[in-house]
């Protein structure tokens, strides 16, 4: 199975406790080793407490080499798909925690999806921080898997919602020949665009709602 994106990793994780070491329970180390692997393709070692990520960052190899260790300062805001840590300070512990950040914020307060933020084992949860005790942030060098480059249109021109007539109608009959449910006659409305939209992302192509002399040759193979 191939890595995921940042939406992707987010969607499969929100509301759900992933114990990636199998021990101790859903930590909040665990849900930032899942993300590692899962969208960076990089195996996390036996780094230490949630903190020890940012204060020795610089003698663990794979944080170095794929990550870029950034200061909380008084006009920062973590960027989305950032590794954002906390100091040992934050809890009678002193085990620090750290999270995904989801970009939101400014330079009062700032989200992320979090584990155990509750110290309860609670499952990913977008939650709203303050700066307390928050050292800073791991951004990732690589954004290709946090930004993905928008897909490609399959085509510019053609016809689109609010058309109607004849060549509409041809392409609703081989829409509906192709399984989708949509009303015999000539209106492209929005039942049709959606199954435009449908076919061009199976295709791997921008759904931009417009089916034309590409996607004439796509449906009729």
């Amino acid at each position: 199975m191939g890595l995921k994106t940042y939406e992707q990793f987010i969607k499969a994780h929100n509301g759900k406790a992933a114990d990636y070491d199998g021990v101790a329970g859903a930590q909040c180390v665990d849900l930032a080793k899942c993300y590692l692997k899962e969208v960076f393709g990089l195996e996390s070692g036996a780094w230490g407490d949630a903190h020890c990520w940012y204060d020795n960052f610089n003698n663990i190899p794979a944080l170095k080499k794929n990550f870029t260790r950034i200061p909380n300062t008084p006009d920062f805001v973590p960027k989305k798909g950032d590794i954002g840590v906390w100091d040992s300070g934050l809890s009678a512990g002193g085990w620090g925690h750290i999270a995904v950040c989801s970009g939101e914020g400014d330079t009062s307060k700032f989200y992320s999806y979090d584990q155990n933020w509750s110290g309860r084992h609670d499952p990913c949860t977008r939650i709203q921080h303050t700066y307390s005790h928050f050292a800073g942030v791991l951004r990732p060098k690589d954004r290709s898997r946090i930004d993905p480059p928008e897909k490609n249109p399959l085509d510019v021109t053609g016809f689109k919602r609010g058309d109607k007539g004849l060549g509409v109608y041809y392409l609703k009959r081989r829409l509906i020949a192709l399984g989708f449910k949509l009303d015999d006659n000539d209106s492209f409305g929005s039942g049709t665009e959606k199954a435009v939209n449908a076919l061009l992302k199976k295709w791997g192509y921008r759904e931009n709602g417009i089916a034309g002399k590409k996607f004439a040759k796509f449906v009729m193979r």
